[in-house]
């Protein structure tokens, strides 16, 4: 049996792409907005710690370079090391902080006294009492370079420090 055939309903085409058609809701647009800016702030906050630690690394480096340095210039001129004029007044207990006095005439005052200054501005401030130094030379033993300088303001801690030693 057949049936008989129903027309059928053609909608119109205007509302079709309407109901079919959706946006983003003012709230899904906030949300997204809202996980990209943590995203972004994270982003900048670890940007933040690489630049501290390159910072810190910076200082690192120069101490190293500073010291081996001055370690150079103690075999260059190893009868005044052993002689201790290169050493720091107070010694290894009390480091070098404030630029040390040089008589114009003798060599060793003047190249520690250059050498201080080195530290002081590629390490440190020259103001700066965090950054300090010992150079020790025994007669008869090793010869030891010390820097100290304060890293806090680069994320590290407030007392870093090397130290190479060597026998001339």
């Amino acid at each position: 049996m057949n049936r008989p055939h129903r027309p059928m309903r053609c909608r119109p085409a205007a509302s079709i792409r309407r109901e079919r058609a959706r946006g983003a809701s003012l709230i899904e647009v906030l949300v997204a907005v809202l996980i990209l800016s943590l995203g972004l702030l994270g982003l900048a906050g670890m940007q933040l710690r690489a630049l501290r630690g390159s910072v810190s690394s910076v200082q690192r480096t120069q101490a190293v370079v500073l010291g081996s340095y001055m370690l150079d210039l103690l075999r260059v001129d190893r009868v005044a090391a052993l002689r201790g004029d290169y050493n720091t007044p107070g010694g290894t207990q009390s480091p070098l902080c404030d630029r040390p006095s040089a008589d114009s005439g003798q060599f060793a005052q003047v190249e520690l006294q250059a050498w201080f200054d080195a530290v002081k501005q590629q390490i440190g401030r020259p103001a700066d009492r965090t950054t300090c130094a010992v150079v020790s030379c025994i007669a008869a033993g090793p010869c030891a370079v010390h820097v100290q300088w304060d890293d806090s303001a680069s994320g590290g801690l407030p007392q870093q420090s090397v130290v190479l030693t060597t026998r001339l």
